[in-house]
C-alpha cells in the first residue's frame, strides 16, 4: 500500500505540488479567521442561578429561597456540585456539571428544574434566573466613565440606556454589568405626620401609587367601512401626575367620608437616586464602570475589537456630554495578543534557525526547500483540522506546534537525506523516479513506527482530566496531529518534490566538517564497542539518579501567569458603608497609580444588580492594569509594590492575585485562592469561631500569603420581634406590619413609568432623614383595621442586634471557608504544614469537620494520572515495537535508552532553579518519545544492513550509526533551535507553561543525542547479536 501511494505521488508529482500550494493558501486563510484565545476553555459546564428576594435577611434568604432551589437542582441529571451564597435580598446558586457535559444542555437542565422551584418560593420573591453562559475567563473588557459635568444619575443614565444597548448588540457579548453612578427612580417619600393627621397609612399610599399610572389595550371599533383602534393613554408623565393622584379618603370620626387627599398632600414625590448596592471608582475618581463578559466559545480578540469599534462610534456622544472614557481598565485581549505574538515570533525564529541548520548540513537550496516545506504544510494543516473541530488557536496549541517542529521536519529530513544519498549512487540505467521510490520506501517503515511511538507517548497527556486536561490536551492534540500529518507529507509530498527538483540537480558532497566529525565518531565508537562495560555502568547510574532526582523537585500545577493585570481583594469590617469604601478606594487608587509600571486602576464596590458577586458594601475589588510589554521580573516588582501599598491600610483585609490565577483557583478550590480549608457543621456561630482559630494558625505559617476568612463576621442590624397580642389589639396581622416596614426602609416598587427607550421605577418609602436613624424605627406608624394608628415600638420589640451578612453552602451543607495564597511552588508544603498545625492546635467542636482543598492536591492527582497513563502507553508502545522488530531484546534496548534522555532534562530543571510543573512533566514525556524515535530508526537501519548481508561486526554497527549521524544531529539541532526562543522566553507572557517544558526538552536533547550516537550503538553490538 505504501509503495502504491508513493508511486502514485511520483506519477502525479506536479499535481501533488499544486495541491500542496492550495493547502498552504487554505491554511493561511484559516489563520485569518480562526478563533484566538489565550487558553482553552478550562472551566467545566456551569450555571449560576440568581433569585432576588427584596427585604429578606441572609437567614431568611437561605431558608426560604436558597434551600428550595438547591434541593431542586441537586436532583438534576449530570450535576457534580452545587454551591450557594445567601445575602440580604439575593440568593446565588452555582451549579457545576460533570466533566464533558455540553454547556447549553446543562443550562437547559437547570432551567427545567427551576420551574418546579419557582412555585415553592414565598410571595414577593422574584423568579430564579439563570445567568448568561460566559467563557472560562468571563471578562472581555472593563470600561470606566467619569464626568465633571454630569451628576451620578445622569452619568449612569447615559451608560445604562445609551451605551449598554449598543455594546450588548455586538455579537459575542454575553453580559454587561454596571457598577457605580446612581439609578434614577421616582420616590414617593411619605410624611408620617401628614399621614397621621389624615388618619391614613403607608399601605394607602402604596395602593394609590400602584394606580397612579397604567397601560392597557383598548381594543378596536368596527365601522361599516374600517376598523379603528382604541388607544387609552393613562401613563403618568412624571412626578406631577403621580403627586396629583387621589388617595382613597379616610373616614372621619363620625363615619362620614373625608375630604379627597392626593398623594402630594402626604408625600414628597421626586426623582431621586435609588439605594445603592455598589459603587465604582475610576482612576481615583467616582464614576461608572461597565464590565463586559464574552459568550462561551466566542472569539475573544474579534469580539474585543468589535466592542472597541462600537465605543469609537460612541466617542462623539461621550465628548458632547462631557464624559471621559477609560477604555482599557482590563483588556484580556492584551495578554492574548502579547502571548500569541510572542509564541508566533518564537515559531518564526525557530523556523528560520531550522532553515539555516538544514542549509549548513545539506548545502543545497532545493533540498532545504523540500525539507523545510513540511513545516508550514504540517502546521497549517493541523490548524485547519483543529479549526474544523471547533478548537481555538491559543498558547497551548501553539506550544504543541512548537514542540513538534523537530519531529515534523525530521520526517522529511530522513526521507530527503536518504533520497540524496541514493541519488548520488544512482546507476545510469535506473531512473530518478525509481531511485526516489526505493529510497523513500527504505526508511518508510521505521519512520512510521517511530512517528506512531512519538504520537502514542503523548496520548496520556491528551487523556488527562479536569483543569489540567483542559489546559494540556490541546497541546497534546496539536503535537499528535502535526506529527501524523507530517508523516503523510513525507509519504506523499516529499517524494513528489524530490522528483521535481532533484532528478537533474547536482548534489554536493557532505561538508568536510561533518565528514571529519564522522571519522572521529567512528574511532570513538570502535574503542567503546571494544570495552563498553564502563560506559554502561556510568549511563545506568546517571539514569537512575535522574529518575530519583525527579522526586526531590518542588512541584506546582500551573505557574503564575505574567498577564500584566492584578486583582486586589479589599474588604473592611461588615457594616462599613459605601461612602467609606469609596474614600478608601480613592486613596488606594492614587497610591497605586503612583507606582511605576501601573497604567490604570479601577475599584468596584459591593455588587451590581444582576452581577455574579454576592458582596456587601464592605467588600470591593480593584483591577490594576500594567503598562504594556513589562517583563516578568518587572511585573514581580510591581506586585511587591502593590503589597506595600496595601500594607499601609492595616484596618483592611487584602489579597493580591493575577486575574487568571483568580479564575483558576476558583475552578480548583471553589475560592479565588490556592488553598481553602472548608469547615462544615450545623451552627453558624460555631463555624465562625472555628474559622477564626484556623485563620490564626494559617497566619503563623511561613509563605502562607494572604489568609482570609471568606464569610465575614456579623454586621449591626435592627431586629424587630412582633408582639402578636399587642398587634391583634390594633387589628394588625404580621403581614400588615412587615409590609409597612419594608415600604418604609426597603422601598416597595409600586409602578413603572416609561420614557421612550427607558423605564423608571416608582417606589414608596420614607424620607431619607427618617431612614438614617436606627432609633427612628420604633416611631414608624402602622394603621390597624379599626383605623387607629400604632407605633411600631408599641406592637413590636425593636432592638439593635448582630446579623450574618453571608451564608454559604456546599452540597447543601452549611459552610465556612478560610483561604490562603502561597506562592505556586510553596502550596504543597504549606498545605501539609496547615494540616499539621490545625490538627495540633485547633480542637473541633462536636459535629464540625474539615475539608482541605488545594491546587497541590490537583497537581498530585494530575502527576499521578500522567505517570499512570504514561505507563499504560508504554505497554502499548512495547506491543507496537514487538510487532515492528519481533525481538524482545530490540524492544528492551529501545526502552532502556529512554531514561538516559531524562538526565539532561533533570539537569536543566536543577540549573535553572525551576520547580517541576505539569508543563515540565509533559516535557519529560516528550523526551521519552524523542529518545525512542531515535533508537527505533538506528535499530531499524542496523537490521537493514544485516539483512543486506553485512557481517555482524562492530564495523557494521558503526556504519549504521555513521549513516544515521546526519539525520540524528539535524533532528536534535532543528528541534533545539525551534524551542530555543521559547526557552529563552521562560517567565514572559504566554510562555509560562511552554518555557519550562522547552527547557526540559532542550536539556534532554543533549543526553538523548549522546545516547543515540554513543551509548546505544555499543548496546546494540553487545546485546543484539544477529544470526550469521
Amino acid at each position: 500500500m505504501l509503495s502504491a501511494l508513493v508511486r502514485l505521488s511520483l506519477n502525479h508529482a506536479r499535481l501533488v505540488a499544486l495541491a500542496a500550494c492550495i493547502l498552504l493558501i487554505a491554511g493561511g486563510f484559516t489563520l485569518t479567521r480562526a478563533n484566538y484565545d489565550v487558553f482553552p476553555d478550562f472551566v467545566p459546564a456551569q450555571a449560576e442561578v440568581q433569585t432576588e428576594a427584596p427585604g429578606l435577611s441572609a437567614d431568611q434568604v437561605e431558608q426560604l429561597v436558597t434551600r428550595p432551589v438547591e434541593q431542586t437542582i441537586n436532583g438534576a441529571a449530570g450535576v457534580q456540585s452545587v454551591r450557594s451564597e445567601s445575602i440580604q435580598g439575593l440568593s446565588l446558586v452555582k451549579v457545576t456539571f460533570r466533566e464533558g457535559a455540553e454547556p447549553y444542555r446543562a443550562r437547559q437542565i437547570v432551567a427545567e428544574a427551576l420551574t418546579e422551584a419557582a412555585a415553592s418560593l414565598p410571595a414577593g420573591v422574584g423568579p430564579p434566573k439563570v445567568s448568561p453562559l460566559t467563557s472560562s475567563t468571563m471578562d472581555l473588557l472593563k470600561v470606566g466613565f467619569t464626568s465633571e459635568k454630569l451628576d451620578p444619575q445622569a452619568l449612569r443614565d447615559f451608560v445604562q440606556w445609551q451605551l449598554r444597548p449598543r455594546l450588548m448588540a455586538v455579537p459575542g457579548v454575553a453580559r454587561a454589568t454596571i457598577y457605580g453612578g446612581s439609578v434614577r427612580r421616582i420616590e414617593v417619600r411619605v410624611n408620617p405626620e401628614a399621614l397621621a393627621a389624615r388618619n391614613l397609612s403607608l399601605d394607602d399610599v402604596l395602593k394609590a401609587t400602584q394606580t397612579s399610572t397604567a397601560l392597557s389595550g383598548g381594543g378596536f371599533i368596527d365601522t361599516s367601512e374600517q376598523r379603528i383602534l382604541v388607544e387609552p393613554r393613562a401613563q403618568a408623565a412624571g412626578v406631577a401626575d403621580i403627586a396629583a393622584t387621589p388617595l382613597a379618603p379616610a373616614a372621619t370620626p363620625n363615619g362620614a367620608p373625608g375630604a379627597i387627599v392626593h398623594i402630594g398632600d402626604v408625600a414628597e414625590v421626586v426623582e431621586a437616586p435609588a439605594p445603592d448596592f455598589g459603587d465604582a471608582v475610576i482612576m481615583g475618581q467616582p464614576g461608572v464602570l461597565i464590565s463586559l463578559s464574552s459568550q462561551y466559545g466566542a472569539n475573544t480578540l474579534k469580539v474585543t475589537r468589535d466592542v472597541e469599534a462600537a465605543l469609537a462610534e460612541m466617542a462623539p456622544a461621550l465628548k458632547s456630554q462631557g464624559i471621559v472614557m477609560s477604555a482599557n481598565l482590563h483588556r484580556p485581549a492584551n495578554f492574548i495578543e502579547t502571548a500569541l505574538k510572542g509564541i508566533m515570533d518564537d515559531l518564526l525564529i525557530g523556523a528560520v534557525l531550522i532553515a539555516i541548520i538544514l542549509f549548513l548540513f545539506m548545502r543545497n537550496l532545493k533540498t532545504v526547500l523540500i525539507s523545510f516545506v513540511s513545516i508550514p504544510l504540517s502546521l497549517l494543516a493541523t490548524v485547519m483540522v483543529m479549526d474544523r473541530m471547533g478548537l481555538s488557536i491559543n498558547t497551548m496549541t501553539l506550544g504543541g506546534l512548537a514542540v513538534a517542529l523537530g519531529v515534523v521536519v525530521d520526517d522529511a529530513v530522513i526521507d530527503v537525506e536518504n533520497i540524496v544519498h541514493r541519488l548520488r549512487e544512482r546507476p545510469a540505467d535506473v531512473s530518478a523516479a525509481e531511485i526516489i521510490l526505493r529510497a523513500s520506501l527504505e526508511v518508510r517503515s521505521p519512520v512510521i513506527y517511530a512517528t506512531l511511538v512519538v504520537a502514542l507517548i503523548l496520548v496520556p497527556v491528551l487523556m488527562m482530566h479536569g483543569l489540567q486536561g483542559a489546559f494540556f490536551a490541546p497541546l497534546a492534540l496539536a503535537f499528535i496531529l502535526s506529527t501524523l500529518i507530517s508523516l503523510a507529507v513525507a509519504i506523499i509530498v516529499t517524494p513528489a518534490l524530490s522528483l521535481i527538483f532533484l532528478q537533474k540537480t547536482h548534489l554536493p558532497d557532505e561538508p568536510r566538517l561533518l565528514i571529519g566529525l564522522k571519522n572521529w565518531h567512528a574511532g570513538l565508537l570502535a574503542r567503546i564497542c571494544d570495552r563498553p562495560n564502563g560506559l554502561f555502568l556510568i549511563s545506568g547510574v546517571v539514569s537512575l539518579l535522574a529518575v530519583i532526582g525527579l522526586f526531590f523537585f518542588s512541584g506546582e500545577l500551573l505557574p503564575s501567569f505574567k498577564e500584566g493585570h492584578f486583582v486586589l481583594g479589599v474588604s473592611a469590617q461588615p457594616g462599613t458603608s459605601l461612602s467609606v469604601m469609596r474614600r478608601y478606594g480613592e486613596s488606594i487608587s492614587q497610591d497605586l497609580l503612583a507606582i511605576d509600571g501601573i497604567a490604570s486602576v479601577e475599584q468596584q464596590i459591593g455588587r451590581s444588580e444582576g452581577g455574579e458577586d454576592t458582596w456587601g458594601p464592605e467588600k470591593s475589588e480593584f483591577h490594576v492594569e500594567l503598562k504594556p510589554n513589562l517583563s516578568g521580573g518587572k511585573q514581580d516588582k510591581v506586585e511587591a509594590a502593590i503589597h506595600k501599598v496595601l500594607d499601609g491600610y492595616p484596618g483592611l483585609q487584602t489579597e493580591v492575585l493575577t486575574f487568571l490565577g483568580d479564575r483558576i483557583g476558583e475552578s480548583l478550590t471553589g475560592e479565588t485562592a490556592a488553598l481553602a480549608v472548608n469547615i462544615y457543621g450545623g451552627d453558624p456561630d460555631t463555624l465562625a469561631a472555628t474559622a477564626e482559630q484556623i485563620s490564626a494558625e494559617l497566619s503563623k505559617l511561613k509563605d502562607a500569603g494572604d489568609v482570609k476568612v471568606q464569610t465575614p463576621p456579623s454586621t449591626p442590624s435592627v431586629r424587630i420581634d412582633i408582639d402578636r397580642a399587642a398587634a391583634a389589639r390594633h387589628g394588625l396581622t404580621p403581614v400588615d406590619i412587615l409590609s409597612a416596614v419594608q415600604s418604609a426602609y426597603e422601598g416597595v416598587t409600586a409602578a413603572q413609568i416609561y420614557r421612550n427607550d427607558r423605564s423608571l421605577d416608582v417606589a414608596v418609602t420614607l424620607p431619607n432623614e427618617l431612614r438614617q436613624s436606627p432609633e427612628a424605627v420604633s416611631e414608624l406608624l402602622v394603621r390597624g383595621t379599626d383605623g387607629s394608628m400604632a407605633r411600631l415600638g408599641d406592637i413590636a420589640r425593636v432592638t439593635l442586634a448582630e446579623s450574618r451578612t453571608l451564608i454559604s453552602h456546599n452540597g447543601g451543607r452549611l459552610l465556612e471557608t478560610v483561604t490562603a495564597n502561597p506562592d505556586p511552588d510553596a502550596v504543597a508544603r504549606v498545605t501539609k504544614e496547615a494540616q499539621t498545625a490545625i490538627s495540633t492546635h485547633v480542637r473541633l467542636p462536636a459535629g464540625v469537620y474539615l475539608e482541605y482543598v488545594s491546587v497541590a492536591d490537583d497537581a498530585n492527582r494530575a502527576r499521578n494520572e500522567l505517570l499512570l497513563n504514561t505507563g499504560l502507553a508504554m505497554v502499548g508502545i512495547i506491543a507496537l515495537l514487538t510487532l515492528a522488530f519481533g525481538s524482545g531484546r530490540a524492544v528492551g534496548l529501545i526502552v532502556a535508552s529512554a531514561p538516559f534522555a531524562l538526565v539532561g532534562g533533570v539537569i536543566a530543571v536543577a540549573l535553572t532553579g525551576a520547580s517541576l510543573s505539569l508543563g515540565s512533566l509533559v516535557g519529560f514525556v516528550t523526551l521519552i518519545g524523542v529518545a525512542a524515535r531515535n533508537a527505533i530508526l538506528l535499530l531499524a537501519h542496523t537490521r537493514q544492513l544485516a539483512d543486506e548481508g553485512h557481517e555482524w561486526t562492530p564495523a557494521t554497527v558503526i556504519r549504521a550509526t555513521q549513516e544515521r549521524v546526519t539525520p540524528i544531529l539535524m533532528t536534535a539541532l532543528v528541534t533545539a533551535l525551534g524551542l530555543l526562543p521559547l526557552a529563552f522566553g521562560t517567565g514572559q507572557a504566554g510562555r509560562e507553561i511552554q518555557g519550562p517544558m522547552a527547557l526540559v526538552i532542550l536539556g534532554g536533547l543533549i543526553t538523548s543525542t549522546l545516547m543515540s550516537l554513543v551509548v546505544l550503538p555499543a548496546m546494540i553490538w553487545r546485546f543484539l547479536p544477529q544470526k550469521k
